[in-house]
């Protein structure tokens, strides 16, 4: 028997900068979203440990790191909570040129780097990777 999902798809994020964070956590509950939020690495991997929270998604913003070394840590983040290895990730990247803005690249089997354009490309590759219903 097919059950419909009753609860809000959970995303992760992680988001250093305090004046992104609070408009970044309004928009994606008003996407239908469950949110958690970390400031760091540091909070993220505390939050993380012994995987006590369960999420559908994990988002990253850039911050200080290469493209490479966030994709190491959204993988141990989705290692700490145990999550299943199909679980997403997505990388915000933080500077890029003019030719990469409004990809999203596929990185790894379920790993994203999304140079943002708008608002609006972040909703559609959250809506593909994690579906509202």
């Amino acid at each position: 028997m097919n059950q419909l999902r009753t609860t809000s798809p959970c995303i992760f994020v992680v988001e250093s900068d305090d004046d992104v964070r609070a408009v970044l956590k309004y928009n994606l509950q008003n996407c239908g979203y469950e949110v958690i939020m970390a400031l760091d690495e540091d909070d993220a991997i505390q939050r993380t440990q012994r995987g006590r929270d369960r999420f559908d998604l994990i988002l990253l913003n850039q911050f200080g790191k290469s493209i490479n070394e966030m994709i190491v840590f959204g993988q141990q983040i989705r290692r700490n909570t145990e999550l299943n290895s199909r679980t997403p990730i997505i990388i915000m990247a933080e500077k890029y040129g003019e030719d990469m803005e409004g990809q999203n690249i596929q990185v790894g089997d379920h790993d994203y780097v999304t140079y943002l354009e708008d608002g609006q490309q972040l909703k559609n590759i959250l809506y593909r990777l994690c579906p509202v219903y």
